[in-house]
């Protein structure tokens, strides 16, 4: 009885992770024009694609539990910008691509339920977002 009720754990977890793996991708890439809202897949192993739009920042409010990448270009500057919707920290990796030229950036934590702002004073094709975490911000930095 006891090595059934031990298989049957191992299949619950094993499933868990499945279903948790369902639908999470360990990158985005975001271009100028677009906004992609995400959640941070269950084991923070990715982001789960809510939405995906064109033409700037929405003007409705983002559901709670997600992250909104918004990335816009004016007067020669890129900017991202990041809604926190989680009542953690959260974190993550950036890259930013060039033509054929790609190089990892610096990243600021985004505190619990606002918004910040990544600006580069530079033309840029598209980033790549990776390596989602969610914290209790007591490591918030920028990196």
């Amino acid at each position: 009885m006891r090595a059934l009720a031990c298989l049957m754990f191992g299949l619950t977890l094993s499933a868990a992770a499945q279903t948790a793996r369902v639908g999470a991708v360990p990158t985005v890439s975001i271009a100028p024009g677009e906004t992609v809202t995400v959640r941070v897949a269950d084991g923070q192993t990715g982001f789960i694609v809510v939405e995906r739009s064109q033409g700037g920042v929405p003007r409705g409010r983002r559901a709670g539990d997600t992250v909104r990448f918004s990335f816009s270009e004016q007067d020669g500057n890129a900017m991202l910008n990041v809604e926190n919707g989680y009542a953690e920290a959260f974190d993550y990796r950036a890259r930013i691509h060039v033509g054929s030229r790609s190089a990892r950036t610096s990243i600021c934590t985004v505190m619990p339920r606002i918004s910040t702002m990544e600006v580069w004073p530079d033309r840029i094709d598209r980033i790549e977002l990776s390596e989602p975490r969610l914290s209790d911000g007591s490591n918030a930095g920028c990196r």
